[in-house]
């Protein structure tokens, strides 16, 4: 399930595809790929890169916590909220910071 990962009112440019545990929202995440970067965009400009495998949001890890509570967090992102991810590329991890436009 590919998910646009930015906000209503803060941009971050980036889309997932989402794993979970069963077809709804309120079920544990499983795997959350990172599938599209927008050119320019914060994620672009943080070195989020397609392929990467977000494994924690702003300090917490995302496999087995709610997607419901995953796309409500960015959901509330606004323009200049930080967004700090760890992502798992190439078997090592990442970290970055996003700041939303």
């Amino acid at each position: 399930m590919s998910l646009s990962a930015h906000a209503a009112q803060g941009k971050l440019g980036f889309t997932v595809d989402a794993k979970f545990d069963r077809k709804v929202l309120d079920a544990d995440i499983k795997h959350v790929e990172v599938t599209v970067v927008a050119p320019a965009s914060p994620a672009s400009r943080a070195g989020l890169q397609v392929g990467d495998v977000v494994q924690q949001l702003n300090g917490r890890p995302l496999v087995g916590s709610s997607a419901r509570k995953f796309f409500g967090d960015m959901g509330k992102v606004k323009p200049g909220d930080k967004v700090a991810l760890v992502v798992l590329r190439a078997g090592k991890p990442v970290a970055l910071v996003l700041v939303a436009e």
